[in-house]
């Protein structure tokens, strides 16, 4: 593709060029499917602190696990097992581990806990297992957590809970929760200004029901061209103690979160996610409009995009370069949700900020 009048007016721009390093934010992006949060605990020991140590022990434990369930393909996990690690080897991948909320007293110690894992280390190990790794991020999807009528007010609040304090929004598919004015039939109209402003490319309703000892959500998904019935997912409430209601909601979203999760690495290892590479113009009447395409770039190296280069920088435009994940179906609306339109014309693909609507 020719772009020779940009190039010559490269060294116009060159600040504009240096001013971008996407680079850090793809590499943070991939990085924080390795941490781990709402990862809870429950120990009992001699003392506070040894209570404590042993809380921060399960959590890594805990972590470990559920991090290599979110990289790995179930079909290949289900044959191999999760790995079972001495306990020197998992303290060297943990980076960190941060407390979320905390109770104790003096020989119990209750908590909410997020661990940090070392990407690299945690990569190397579980291909050593001969497990396959997906660590590539897509879109998130906005959850609404709503309840059926004559639900107990404190019920709903404990599902809405149960998704905020997951941990989801770190998962492949990254979970953002609706705020509680969402609410009604799943329809894409009504959830699309509340997904936008989470940069979610779709909604998913869960609809929760308690019959008894059991708790059902009912999972139907919208977006701008369809709407999908996820199923429903069912947990267990033990006992009347409210603690067991909300270890079943948890449940309940840690379910439907990985059927989400699933579909998604599903689709990369059989090719639906496989890498290809734009080199788009990038057009723009003013430096307002250049600023507005870099940062939908970079807001999209957090998940679809990677490598991103500036190839050449001009008064109007600019000659750029990237890698994505997907079909460009998916590349073109995870650009239109961050303000820029990206079409195919007889020169090639453009990029533009999008029309207002």
């Amino acid at each position: 593709m020719k772009f020779t009048p940009l190039a010559a007016l490269a060294a116009v721009f060159l600040a504009a060029l240096c001013a971008f390093a996407p680079g850090a934010a793809s590499a943070q992006g991939r990085d924080n499917v390795y941490v781990v949060g709402g990862v809870r605990v429950d120990e009992t020991a001699a003392n506070a602190a040894a209570a404590q140590q042993a809380g921060f022990a399960a959590a890594q434990r805990a972590g470990f696990e559920r991090l290599v369930r979110r990289l790995t393909i179930p079909d290949e996990l289900a044959a191999r097992g999760v790995p079972q690690v001495e306990p020197s080897t998992l303290e060297r991948l943990v980076s960190s581990v941060d407390v979320e909320e905390e109770r104790r007293s003096g020989t119990r110690y209750i908590g909410r806990l997020t661990v940090r894992f070392d990407p690299s280390g945690v990569r190397t190990l579980l291909r050593q297992f001969n497990l396959t790794v997906v660590d590539t991020r897509t879109a998130p999807v906005l959850v609404a957590p709503l309840v059926v009528d004559g639900t107990p007010e404190e019920t709903g609040t404990a599902w809405s809970e149960a998704w905020a304090n997951g941990g989801f929004s770190d998962e492949l598919v990254p979970l953002a929760v609706a705020p509680a004015t969402l609410q009604g039939a799943p329809a894409w109209q009504t959830a699309q200004p509340f997904a936008q402003a989470s940069a979610a490319a779709s909604a998913l309703y869960a609809t929760l029901r308690v019959q008894g000892s059991t708790a059902t959500a009912t999972l139907v998904e919208v977006t701008s061209t369809a709407t999908q019935q996820r199923g429903e997912v069912t947990a267990r409430i033990a006992s009347e103690d409210p603690t067991a209601l909300r270890a079943a909601l948890s449940s309940l979203a840690e379910q439907a979160s990985n059927r989400i999760q699933n579909d998604w690495k599903s689709r990369v290892a059989t090719g639906g996610g496989q890498r290809g590479r734009v080199n788009a113009s990038a057009l723009y009447t003013s430096q307002a409009q250049w600023e507005q395409i870099k940062d939908a770039l970079e807001g999209a190296a957090q998940t679809l995009i990677s490598e991103i280069r500036i190839e050449a920088v001009g008064r109007q435009g600019a000659l750029v370069s990237f890698s994505f994940v997907g079909d460009h179906t998916q590349l073109a609306a995870e650009l239109q949700r961050r303000g820029v339109a990206l079409t195919d014309t007889a020169q090639g693909p453009t990029l533009r900020v999008a029309a207002a609507r």
